[in-house]
């Protein structure tokens, strides 16, 4: 069952990557015209700040708090250099954990955290009138 879930993570990882990577900046900074609707960039900030802050409890053994490394002023490019670092760090982080059922658990909201995200930003990227990429199993 690891295995399934980390492969899993990775694959969620690679979608958010591609699709960052394949939006304009006023793209990645649109949102659609209704009450508490959040941009793209403001998906991506909880999903890095997530990562992150899930690793840190991964080598932890325990929730640490959530914190995210992207600064307010930070533009597409930031995002996705930060995607793309929380994606890189990921296998080193396993590496470097022991594996209990906390671990397993940590990965678990990880991985359901990842799909909340989608599945709001397939919502977002459809209403824009865009399209998700090929590797998004759920759009």
């Amino acid at each position: 069952m690891r295995e399934i879930v980390i492969r899993n993570i990775k694959e969620r990882f690679n979608v958010l990557n591609e699709l960052a990577s394949s939006l304009t900046e006023v793209q990645f900074s649109s949102k659609l015209d209704v009450p508490k609707y959040k941009t793209i960039e403001d998906h991506l900030w909880c999903v890095v700040g997530a990562r992150e802050s899930y690793f840190n409890a991964l080598l932890a053994g325990e929730w640490q708090g959530f914190s995210c490394s992207i600064a307010d002023d930070s533009d597409k490019a930031n995002y996705e250099r930060a995607l793309q670092q929380t994606q890189d760090r990921f296998d080193k982080v396993l590496s470097d954990v022991d594996w209990t059922e906390n671990t397993e658990n940590v990965l678990a909201s990880l991985y359901e955290h990842e799909i909340m995200h989608e599945g709001q930003i397939i919502r977002l990227i459809y209403g824009l009138g865009l399209e998700m990429p090929q590797s998004s199993k759920w759009a």
